[in-house]
């Protein structure tokens, strides 16, 4: 064998065992899904309240039978946008131009490049990376040639105006020029699904691009046919299972984040589900979203790739309150828990949480501590071993110990939470402070017990002039105002929740 060959040899060798290396460690990371429920109380699931729901969900009732529930899980925010924008990101959405509500329909994107995501962390990790379903944080939409392009702040989502506002805005946007600042610039390697729930803007978006060039509904809205409100979940569950086949194949390690719609009102129960809850229409989506997820389960054990999935499981916010939807059955979708979707109260953001994977996290178990879905980033980067930028996921925990020891020292002293009008919460240890309202903070539609309120946005350093305080553990459901009898305990809170704002980061602070 002369020089040259004996070179190649010796570097193809090296080159070999190097691949394989790659791959030995690539087969030791968990393969991470994500499961996010759309309006699906803490009360939805029937393992957390057995004895008074009324809707059986086995599918997520067994995630926890063969994994952990947490009781105390958070939503950061009681609506959509910002609560998918803080789980991406571990970061609260206050932070940025959105400040209270949701993001309208044509909105530009939340999310910067720049920005650390789950996704974009995974993918530096080896992973590959998809996103199926309900997006809603924003989008960069191509103008129509002459249009200035200024539609992003312009439509309502409420109210009888709302459809023809969007149909008008709608008229202004190119729908089948390339779409910046999706998911593909935020780490996801493909993306299928809508620009928010199936019915604001009825269109799929494959990666950069709508699909199959729609046309204009009988509103003049842009609107495609298959955005049908009875499948756009099942499509959601078959791209994941393309995905995860064509990735057991490949050996590499992958991520999903499936943005489920039901059981939010903007989809409709399949025929297979209308009626079988027997509490009404929405109790038939919750039996959907249920059984989606036992379906991805069946997905991934048919993969063989089940035994080494971390699946994690929870929802948007709180549900929305509906009694034509539920009538007259008794059934409290928040379960125990006061206020609603879009309220300050535990009801708004206190949502289920499931962690399951096989011989890691203990079957069965119940963990008790306080955990916020802002801390599903830096939870899933210890666990690939990935260092954080310092600016990044700036309000997520670590709750890593947490999956593997239900009984470990909590690792979240605090959280803050926010209404759908901007109003702040923050509870630490057993105390719970609403800033200034004495209200829900929430929205007329969705919530029986909204006060008329001025907007007070959350960037006020004047917390806090009138407010609500709880004692969570005499009154785990808000019931006693003790705003008043403990000012110490106000000042207190009120200068943790002042020094979070004014940092930039409620986590990491001296």
């Amino acid at each position: 064998m002369n020089r040259m060959n004996k070179f190649i040899s010796i570097t193809g060798a090296i080159l070999l065992s190097l691949q394989l290396e790659v791959q030995a460690r690539d087969a030791l990371k968990p393969n991470i899904v994500v499961i996010l429920a759309d309006d699906l109380g803490w009360g939805d699931v029937s393992c957390n309240q057995p004895e008074r729901g009324k809707i059986s969900t086995p599918a997520i009732d067994a995630l926890a039978t063969d994994g952990m529930r947490f009781t105390n899980a958070h939503a950061p925010h009681a609506v959509c946008t910002p609560t998918r924008y803080s789980l991406l990101t571990g970061r609260y959405c206050w932070r940025t131009f959105v400040r209270e509500g949701v993001l309208p329909g044509y909105s530009k994107p939340l999310i910067p490049p720049t920005r650390t995501t789950i996704a974009s962390m995974l993918k530096g990790r080896g992973y590959t990376t998809a996103v199926f379903g309900k997006w809603h944080i924003g989008l960069g939409w191509k103008p129509v040639e002459g249009d200035p392009g200024d539609f992003h702040f312009g439509s309502q989502l409420h109210g009888p105006e709302a459809s023809s506002q969007i149909a008008a805005l709608s008229q202004r946007v190119d729908h089948l020029a390339p779409i910046t600042g999706g998911p593909l610039e935020l780490g996801f390697d493909t993306f299928f699904g809508t620009p928010s729930n199936a019915t604001r803007i009825p269109v799929f978006i494959r990666d950069k691009r709508v699909i199959n060039e729609p046309g204009r509904n009988e509103r003049g809205l842009i609107s495609d046919p298959a955005v049908d409100r009875q499948t756009v979940d099942d499509l959601y569950v078959d791209e994941a299972e393309t995905f995860i086949n064509s990735s057991a194949e490949s050996g590499k390690p992958f991520f999903i984040y499936l943005a489920l719609n039901a059981p939010h009102g903007a989809v409709l129960p399949p025929d297979r589900h209308v009626g079988k809850s027997g509490i009404g229409s929405r109790g038939d989506r919750v039996l959907w979203a249920d059984e989606s997820v036992g379906k991805l389960r069946r997905i991934l054990a048919d993969a063989k790739v089940a035994e080494n999935t971390l699946i994690l499981f929870s929802s948007d916010n709180g549900p929305k309150h509906d009694k034509k939807e539920l009538p007259k059955h008794d059934h409290d979708s928040s379960g125990p828990f006061r206020g609603y979707k879009t309220d300050a109260w535990d009801g708004g953001t206190h949502v289920p949480f499931i962690a399951i994977w096989p011989g890691k996290i203990k079957a069965g178990t119940v963990n008790e501590n306080l955990i916020c879905l802002t801390d599903i980033l830096p939870t899933t980067a210890a666990l690939v071993d990935a260092e954080l930028p310092q600016w990044s996921a700036e309000d997520g925990v670590d709750q890593s110990a947490q999956l593997f020891d239900h009984e470990a020292a909590p690792n979240r002293e605090s959280v803050m939470t926010q209404s759908y009008v901007g109003i702040l919460s923050i509870r630490e240890g057993n105390w719970k402070l609403i800033f200034d309202t004495a209200g829900s903070g929430g929205f007329y539609k969705y919530s029986p017990e909204v006060e008329p309120m001025g907007t007070l946005a959350p960037w006020r350093l004047d917390l806090s002039q009138t407010g609500q305080l709880y004692d969570l553990d005499a009154d785990p459901y808000e019931q006693k105002n003790l705003y008043e009898m403990h000012p110490e305990i106000v000042k207190r809170l009120t200068v943790k929740a002042r020094k979070s704002i004014v940092s930039g980061r409620s986590t990491g602070l001296q």
